[in-house]
């Protein structure tokens, strides 16, 4: 594949810039070893037998969560295989709770729903918010103030909803004897199947666990963002007591000294105060706590309410300010001279404190995680011990086009109805060709604003929808002909497009620099003798990421490369790793390539190369997109079954590739080549009998297909 555009300054065929592109790289040419598939299954097997192993042996450690992890290709069949041999311990009399954690509720259903069917008294928790099987409702009947008082660490269960006074005067909530939150917990299953946000969370049955099985990636929810307004961190404390008001003078004066080092760029670090007095800022702040004494299961939701307003109101100062002040105890502690988990900012215009944290699981059971893309560093940063990985790399049975000289940032899609409409022709061209094909499908995926603005361009209103309603409508209905689904936990573990012929991926998940260094600060920051290399401001204020030479793997064992935008500190690069590349990958693998019994269609609009994707083929924009006449036809075909080829037929079945007839003749009139093609297509349908100019889907020929794609 001689690609030589290293240096060249690229325009397409229409004389507009476009990016450099892919390059002969100088290295070797990159090649995964993958597993034969016929021996995948007695090898996953195996290393499922062996990490169970020495997951029970690992029990009693200390150092962090002993973990085994088994790092199998998405659709390897990994979480299946595992319920397999939970449903054969239980057959052997082997006793125990196992809780089963997947990115969603909606994954816990359909997993324990397939644990049921292999035996296995097996059931997925839904949180308090979550509608009820029977959809009458919340699962909690007061869940807007229980989620309120549960984002101020109020408990819940002994505040709302049961709770044994120092008389012996046993207190109810007054839905609690028909509560559907707590009624599941009152059942016989052995297999409970809960979606990943528990796992910062104890266990909501309040019982242990004998194995705890993690499927997919589930750090981000142990990293802890939180903003303040510097104004708010320099005013007064209201409930501090007056007989602290001292130490509240004290406390006072060094927030507008931190706050002043940290605006002026400096380190608050070099500030005359120890650890120790970081920490008594921090437990002066703690000492207004919130008044949960108040609270009661039995009281009505109006007085609860009220309660609450009280407990926000010390809510940032318990935990926001206190942990500021702990975050520089501890940086202050390990002999650092500047803090990474604590930085200042400006939004609308006045300046914000972000303090970065991560939370700590509140279990200890050693744990099995299977997930494609988990890293050792990544675990044990959120404190995991990995005591072993097996590994599982399976080939894609994929055709794979991957676009290498445009990387179609979010900001690029969003900006341009233009952009959009061309990849609506893309979509309509891979539609028509599963039509005439299979008919079993196409997957488009995005980010879900750009997914969002696609369903907006073609008429749809989501002013008067709930974001969760507005996520249902787009999952469930077909746009363009093709489903559509976004990069995130949507795009995690699920089986639902297995059986579709061919998937476009539309630009990648990008996150901000400042967003992923914000990631790297909760896992890393301020680690004695490792810091991290951050990206420094340009003189605009604008972050930016040097480039770097990254390898496509070629199906042809060339050595093609592209320059793409990396971190340059290892760890955050293995971030930025997860959340855009792997991501991807994530997307694509829902169609199970690996045991696909014919090879897929993967079309990557995105330069940026993916692990574990091979590619066949890397396409130039103006190469992947399709001429305005094949565009007309093609639209034509799609939405109506039949198109018309005369100037007035093109505008009339195909108007938003052309709005007018006129529009149809001045082009063809400036492109020969387009209607040379317009020609051929008409001698085709006479020939096929469709007329003398018009194709019908129904009847297209080898010959005609080719010309359209």
């Amino acid at each position: 594949m001689a690609l030589d555009q290293r240096f060249a300054i690229k325009r397409d065929s229409k004389g507009r810039f476009c990016g450099a592109g892919a390059y002969p790289s100088a290295h070797p040419a990159l090649e995964t070893d993958y597993t034969c598939l016929s021996k995948a299954a007695q090898r996953l097997q195996k290393a499922l037998e062996t990490a169970e192993r020495q997951q029970r042996d690992a029990e009693g450690a200390d150092d962090g969560i002993p973990t085994v992890v088994v790092r199998a290709s998405p659709g390897a069949g990994k979480s299946t295989e595992q319920r397999r041999r939970m449903a054969g311990r239980v057959e052997a009399s082997e006793e125990g709770r196992v809780v089963f954690h997947v990115p969603t509720l909606a994954l816990a259903e359909e997993a324990a729903g397939e644990a049921a069917a292999l035996g296995l008294k097996a059931q997925a928790i839904r949180g308090r918010a979550a509608a009820r099987s029977d959809g009458s409702g919340p699962m909690c009947k007061k869940v807007d103030v229980v989620e309120r008082a549960s984002r101020l660490g109020i408990s819940v269960r002994e505040n709302f909803c049961e709770r044994k006074d120092e008389d012996g005067t046993i207190r109810r909530c007054p839905h609690f004897e028909g509560c559907a939150y707590l009624a599941q917990f009152q059942s016989d299953a052995t297999h409970a199947f809960l979606a990943s946000t528990y796992l910062r969370l104890p266990d909501p049955s309040g019982q242990d666990c004998t194995q705890r099985i993690v499927d997919e990636s589930f750090w981000r929810e142990l990293v802890w963002i939180r903003d303040i307004e510097v104004g708010e961190f320099l005013a007064p404390r209201p409930f501090l007591f007056k007989t602290k008001a001292a130490q509240h003078a004290d406390l006072l004066m060094a927030a507008g000294e931190v706050t002043a080092a940290l605006m002026a760029g400096g380190s608050p670090l070099s500030l005359p105060y120890t650890a120790e007095d970081f920490d008594g800022f921090a437990k002066l702040e703690r000492e207004a706590r919130p008044p949960v004494a108040e609270l009661a299961p039995d009281q009505d939701t109006k007085n609860q309410k009220a309660t609450l307003v009280k407990a926000e109101l010390v809510h940032r100062q318990v935990s926001l300010f206190s942990a500021i002040w702990s975050v520089l105890a501890d940086t202050k502690r390990n002999g650092l001279v500047r803090c990474e988990r604590l930085r200042h900012y400006m939004f609308d215009g006045k300046p914000v404190l972000r303090v970065i944290r991560k939370r700590t699981m509140p279990h200890s059971e050693p744990m099995l995680v299977l997930d494609a893309d988990a890293d050792r560093e990544i675990l044990t940063a959120v404190g995991c011990n990995v005591i072993a990985e097996h590994e599982l790399t399976l080939r894609p049975n994929a055709i794979i086009q991957q676009l290498h000289d445009r990387r179609m940032s979010t900001t690029s899609l969003l900006g341009s109805e233009k952009l959009r409409e061309e990849w609506r022709r893309i979509i309509a061209r891979e539609v028509l060709r599963d039509r005439l094909g299979n008919n079993s499908g196409v997957l488009v995926g995005a980010t879900k604003k750009v997914v969002r603005t696609f369903f907006e361009d073609a008429g749809h209103d989501f002013g008067s929808m709930t974001e969760d309603e507005v996520s249902q409508f787009m999952l469930n209905t077909r746009l363009h002909g093709a489903h559509w689904l976004w990069f995130g936990g949507r795009a995690l573990g699920s089986n639902r497009y297995k059986t579709c012929s061919s998937v476009i991926v539309i630009g990648r998940e990008e996150l901000p620099v400042s967003a992923l260094e914000d990631q790297g600060r909760a896992l890393w920051g301020d680690t004695p003798g490792r810091p991290l290399r951050l990206i420094e401001a340009d003189e605009k204020g604008n972050l930016r990421l040097p480039e770097e030479e990254v390898q496509y793997e070629m199906t042809d064992g060339s050595a093609m490369a592209v320059l793409v935008p990396c971190h340059p500190d290892p760890r955050i690069r293995r971030l930025q790793l997860q959340a855009r590349e792997l991501a991807t990958r994530q997307m694509v693998e829902r169609l199970r390539l690996a045991r696909s019994d014919r090879p897929k269609r993967v079309i990557l609009g995105c330069s940026i190369p993916i692990p574990g994707l091979p590619v066949d083929a890397l396409v130039s924009w103006d190469d992947l997109c399709p001429c305005r006449v094949q565009a007309a036809v093609i639209t034509g075909l799609v939405e109506k079954g039949v198109v018309r080829l005369s100037h007035k037929g093109l505008s009339a079945d195909a108007p938003q590739v052309f709005r007018t007839e006129n529009a149809v003749k001045c082009f063809l009139g400036k492109n020969k080549k387009c209607a040379a093609l317009r020609r051929q297509l008409k001698e085709f349908s006479r020939m096929e009998g469709c007329g003398p100019a018009e194709l019908q889907s129904s009847e297209l020929n080898a010959r005609v297909q080719h010309l359209l794609w």
